[in-house]
C-alpha cells in the first residue's frame, strides 16, 4: 500500500475542496436548522455541484472496487466539512447509488442511477424495522405478488433521507427470499415521518416509514434474491461511511480545539503553552493519525477485493467510532465553557460523536463479527 496520494487522487480532493468557499460552508451551516424542504433543496444543490467533480459516479459500476481509494480521498474532503451533508450525499450516491448500480438492470440505471449520477435523485435505502434487520429473525416488510407487480407492507424504524428522497429502497422479502422494493414518497399506502430529533447530526432528515399494500411494478423490484449479498453489501457500504464520517468529525473538532488553544489566553499566555493541553492535543493528534491510516488501509483492502476486506472494516469501524468519541470530549474539555454552549463545532462534535458507534453495524456487534473471524481462522 502506497500512503502517498496519486495524482489523480489529489486532483478530486482539490476539484472537491474548491466546492466548499466560504460562502459555501455558510450555506451548508444552515443545515442544522432547515426544515425538510429547506434540506432537500439544499442537499440536491449540493449533489449537483459535487456531480460535477466526478465524485457522485466515483464507486459506483464494474470497476467499483478498483477506485475505492480514488473515491475515499473525495470523502475525506466532505466528511471533513459536514457530517450531515456527507451522510445525506453518500446515503444518496454509495448506499442507494451503490445498489442500482450492482443489482439494478440497464432500464433502472437509464431511469434512476443516470439522473442519481448528476445529483438529479435524492436516494435512501430503509432497512431497519422493530425487530431487527437480521433475515433469520423474520422480516416483516413482504411484498406478495398481484397483477405482474407486488403489494409491500412493513414497517421501517429509521430511515436517513425518507422526507426529502425522491426514490426509496426498502428491504424486504418476496416468498421469504431478500428484496428491494423501490417507491417514491407520495405513493398511496406509504407513510413517512414525522421527522426525529436525533441528538446530534441535525441536519439529516431521518424518519420512519409505513407502507400498507403499496404498488410496485415488478420492474422496480430488485430481487427477489438467492442470497443475502445485496444486504452485505449495503451494510459493508454503511459501515465504511460511517467510519469516514468519524475520521471527518475527529478532523473538525481536533481542528477547533487547538485553533481555540493557540488563540485563548491564560497567565498571559495561550493555553496551548501548558504542557498539560499539548498532551491533550498530541493523544488527539496520535489517535486522529491512526484513525485516518487504518481507515485507508481498510479501504485499501476492500478495492484489492482482498479476503481481509470485511474485518479490517469492522475493525476500522470500532477504532474510528471510538476514537471520534474521545477527541470529540479532549476538544470539549480544552474548550472547557466556552465549548460547552451551542453553536461551536466542538460543541455539536460532541454530540455527534456517538452516532458512528451505534449506526449500521454497532461496535459490540463488530466486536463479536472480528472475533468470530478470529476463530475461524485460527480454531482450537
Amino acid at each position: 500500500m502506497n500512503f502517498d496520494w496519486h495524482p489523480e487522487e489529489n486532483e478530486i480532493k482539490k476539484r472537491v475542496a474548491a466546492l466548499f468557499d466560504h460562502p459555501a460552508l455558510t450555506e451548508i451551516e444552515a443545515m442544522e436548522e432547515a426544515a425538510p424542504a429547506g434540506l432537500k433543496n439544499l442537499t440536491r444543490r449540493y449533489l449537483g455541484r459535487l456531480a460535477e467533480t466526478g465524485y457522485l459516479s466515483l464507486g459506483l459500476g464494474p470497476q467499483a472496487r478498483e477506485g475505492a481509494m480514488l473515491l475515499l480521498a473525495a470523502q475525506e474532503e466532505t466528511a471533513q466539512v459536514s457530517g450531515s451533508l456527507f451522510l445525506a450525499v453518500e446515503t444518496t450516491a454509495r448506499l442507494f447509488g451503490g445498489l442500482m448500480a450492482g443489482f439494478g438492470g440497464p432500464k433502472l440505471g437509464r431511469e434512476i442511477l443516470e439522473p442519481l449520477k448528476s445529483g438529479q435523485v435524492v436516494g435512501a435505502v430503509a432497512l431497519t424495522e422493530p425487530g431487527g434487520t437480521e433475515p433469520s429473525s423474520g422480516w416483516q416488510t413482504k411484498g406478495r405478488a398481484k397483477d405482474g407487480g407486488f403489494l409491500v407492507s412493513g414497517t421501517k424504524s429509521f430511515v436517513t433521507n425518507g422526507l426529502i428522497a425522491d426514490w426509496l429502497a426498502v428491504a424486504g422479502t418476496v416468498d421469504h427470499r431478500l428484496a428491494f422494493f423501490l417507491v417514491r414518497p407520495g405513493q398511496t399506502g406509504l407513510t413517512l415521518g414525522p421527522r426525529f430529533q436525533t441528538l446530534g447530526y441535525n441536519g439529516l432528515a431521518v424518519s420512519a416509514l409505513e407502507l400498507t399494500e403499496v404498488e410496485v411494478p415488478a420492474h422496480l423490484v430488485l430481487g427477489p434474491f438467492d442470497s443475502d449479498q445485496p444486504l452485505a453489501f449495503v451494510r459493508l457500504m454503511q459501515d465504511l461511511v460511517l467510519t469516514v464520517a468519524a475520521v471527518g468529525l475527529a478532523g473538525r473538532t481536533l481542528s477547533a480545539a487547538n485553533q481555540y488553544a493557540r488563540t485563548y489566553h491564560r497567565s498571559d499566555k495561550p493555553i496551548f503553552a501548558h504542557q498539560e493541553v499539548r498532551f491533550k492535543i498530541a493523544d488527539m493528534v496520535t489517535l486522529f493519525q491512526t484513525a485516518q491510516l487504518l481507515t485507508r488501509r481498510a479501504v485499501w483492502f476492500y478495492g484489492q477485493n482482498d479476503r481481509e476486506a470485511e474485518v479490517l472494516a469492522a475493525c476500522a469501524k470500532v477504532f474510528c467510532a471510538e476514537a471520534a468519541e474521545k477527541i470529540a470530549a479532549l476538544s470539549l474539555q480544552i474548550m472547557a465553557g466556552r465549548g460547552y454552549v451551542s453553536g461551536n463545532p466542538v460543541e455539536r462534535g460532541y454530540r455527534e460523536a456517538k452516532y458512528p458507534a451505534l449506526a449500521g453495524t454497532t461496535s459490540e456487534v463488530s466486536r463479536m463479527n472480528i472475533a468470530d473471524e478470529l476463530l475461524r481462522r485460527y480454531p482450537a
